[in-house]
């Protein structure tokens, strides 16, 4: 199980990759920043599944099982289902983001702050 020492190192590789120096004005969303550093996060990702708490996530197996549930279901009940998964999904990404804007903001206020005499 890998430490938060660990996570961070892994954290700076990607943090590492995003232009942050000159007039900045907007920090990239939180798919666009993936997008310069998807190797980087992958292996902060499998660190992360290496924890016990988290497990692997098979997006293609989720989809197969509400695929499954709603084929299960009487016809006017098979969108709730999807709904469901949909909702889920669109839950997980608000917290994904919200948690990188926050790191964002906490490393903006770090790298503002001045050393004091």
């Amino acid at each position: 199980m890998p430490a938060s020492d660990d996570l961070l190192e892994l954290a700076d590789l990607c943090a590492s990759k995003l232009e942050l120096d000159g007039a900045l004005r907007h920090v990239p969303s939180f798919a666009d920043a993936e997008e310069a550093w998807e190797d980087e996060y992958e292996e902060l990702l499998l660190a992360i599944h290496e924890d016990e708490l988290f497990a692997p996530v098979d997006i293609q197996r989720q989809e197969e099982l509400v695929e499954q549930i709603a084929a299960a279901l009487p016809e006017d009940r098979r969108a709730l289902i999807v709904e469901l998964a949909d909702n889920h999904a669109r839950h997980v990404w608000m917290q994904q983001e919200g948690a990188y804007h926050v790191g964002v903001a906490v490393g903006r206020r770090l790298r503002l702050r001045t050393p004091e005499a």
